[in-house]
């Protein structure tokens, strides 16, 4: 007959290693959203953790112009469209389908949108700069999914990374002489790696960096991208026929380098196939009132205020005429989530604080500078 003792003084031990192990894992995780570095994107993505459960409409992915050219509060405030940018800056295309994982655990967004410009990127250039694999990973929750965008991310074509990779899946070995931090309120607010952003992942900025209009191909001829890039499009596609939801592939304005225009077109081409719409908003500089001398920030990359602005609307046109998207601006949406009235009426006041200071940086010739 079997001991019911030894039983028992096999079952305490083990339960007592058990929640030895679960209570440390939990500690390290949380000291480790803590010590993550106090930047935009953490910011950015601990808001986006916080939005409630299935509570937006779009679900925005890419590079910086992902949230530097369209105000999420202004699409809120003018056309009820709740939007939100899980983007990040110089994001590396391969990371996109893992971002949709992320994005579907809390959200079933209408429309997912997802800035393409990186796309005509050369990864050799992309993937050797660690910051960009690391702004992605190292602002993701702990889960299988970022594991999986570790493994993906983090190959052997990196040259100039981290080469202990160890330090991609606990990043706290990172970060870890980042104690310091701790005594910083806004260290403590991400314990959970979940907290408000009041702007709703939007950037603003009052800079300005001139440049002139670029002259856009008409009928450019299709490039095919880099083969990273190519594969990063198409297994990005493969993962969106699970997701029920529809897509919109765009380009933000921007002065095209040499071949982007071909590049586009290829990507154009690649998504109508695959029955997705694609928008590339250089064609219509004009309708968007866009002025390269004053509504950049910095020489034709990145919008500032006024830009924006101007792009907000122009996609919040397009958005009304193209999709079923409902008008969150409601006395009953306003009372269960007041944030998104409060984030417009922050845009609102630094907008109009921006312009007379746009205004008089062009009239003193106050141009951005690069670090």
């Amino acid at each position: 007959m079997k001991n019911k003792k030894s039983d028992k003084n096999f079952i305490r031990p083990l339960i007592a290693a058990l929640a030895f192990v679960l209570i440390f894992v939990l500690a390290l995780t949380t000291l480790t959203y803590m010590l993550r570095p106090s930047i935009d994107t953490k910011s950015r993505f601990m808001g986006f953790y916080a939005e409630p459960k299935d509570s937006l409409d779009i679900v925005i992915i890419g590079s910086s112009p992902s949230y530097s050219f369209f105000s999420t509060p202004q699409l809120y405030g003018e056309y009820g469209i709740k939007a939100y940018p899980l983007g990040s800056n110089v994001q590396r295309p391969i990371a996109g389908r893992f971002l949709v994982k992320e994005a579907e655990k809390t959200q079933s967004p209408k429309l997912y949108m997802f800035e393409m410009r990186m796309y005509t990127g050369i990864e050799e250039g992309l993937g050797s700069n660690m910051a960009y694999t690391r702004e992605v990973t190292d602002n993701m929750k702990y889960s299988f999914n970022r594991i999986a965008a570790i493994n993906a991310m983090v190959t052997s074509h990196m040259t100039d990374v981290d080469t202990e990779k160890y330090t991609y899946y606990f990043d706290i070995f990172k970060y870890h002489s980042n104690w310091e931090s701790l005594i910083k309120p806004e260290q403590w607010r991400g314990w959970r790696f979940t907290a408000p952003d009041p702007y709703k992942g939007y950037k603003i900025t009052d800079k300005v960096g001139p440049a002139e209009a670029p002259v856009v191909p008409a009928d450019p001829v299709p490039a095919e991208l880099d083969k990273y890039q190519e594969q990063a499009l198409a297994d990005l596609l493969e993962t969106l026929k699970d997701v029920d939801a529809q897509v919109l592939f765009y380009v933000t304005p921007y002065v095209l380098e040499d071949g982007d225009a071909e590049k586009l077109a290829h990507i154009r081409d690649v998504v109508e196939v695959a029955g997705y719409d694609y928008l590339d908003m250089n064609q219509y500089y004009d309708e968007i009132g866009l002025d390269f001398s004053r509504d950049f920030s910095d020489y034709g990359i990145h919008t500032n205020a006024a830009g924006a602005q101007k792009c907000t609307v122009f996609i919040g046109e397009y958005l009304r005429s193209h999709y079923d998207l409902p008008d969150h601006r409601t006395d009953a949406e306003k009372a269960s989530d007041p944030s998104w009235d409060a984030a417009y009426e922050k845009w609102y006041a630094e907008y109009e604080a921006a312009l007379p200071v746009i205004d008089r940086r062009i009239e003193e010739g106050d141009f951005f500078q690069y670090d």
